[in-house]
């Protein structure tokens, strides 16, 4: 079981759906839901002990004010590539535009590319792929 993942998407019921989902699925202690990318931000740069540290965030890059790629940027110019070192991050999207996937793949803090909807088959994937999770047949 993780202790902490985030979500961060602007839609609402998408979260919902989100949360629906891993709620179900019983992996984490402490899910958190964003539904914009500052917010999320602001929650990352508090210290460490008054948080609960993200094994995982689940990332939307399509959002209004400040989108997927400006939270990274932004991730990385604050230093939380260091600070959450061992942090996950997932970018999921909507997008079938392959230099999405070029893009995301040049950030050092993302470990994958998801596409939209989420649900249990890939959260049980992303799982088993970045934190060696094994799931009953």
């Amino acid at each position: 079981m993780l202790d902490c993942i985030m979500c961060i998407d602007d839609d609402e019921a998408t979260n919902y759906f989100n949360e629906t989902i891993i709620s179900g699925m019983n992996i984490v202690k402490h899910p958190l839901f964003y539904e914009d990318a500052e917010t999320a931000l602001d929650y990352l740069a508090k210290p460490l002990e008054s948080i609960n540290v993200p094994n995982l965030i689940l990332l939307d890059l399509n959002m209004p004010r400040t989108n997927g790629w400006d939270f990274l940027d932004k991730y990385l110019s604050s230093g939380f590539d260091k600070k959450f070192d061992q942090t996950k991050i997932v970018v999921l999207t909507t997008s079938i535009n392959p230099m999405d996937r070029v893009k995301a793949e040049s950030y050092l803090c993302v470990t994958d590319l998801v596409n939209k909807i989420l649900d249990a088959t890939k959260i049980r994937q992303i799982l088993k792929s970045h934190f060696g999770f094994q799931f009953d047949a």
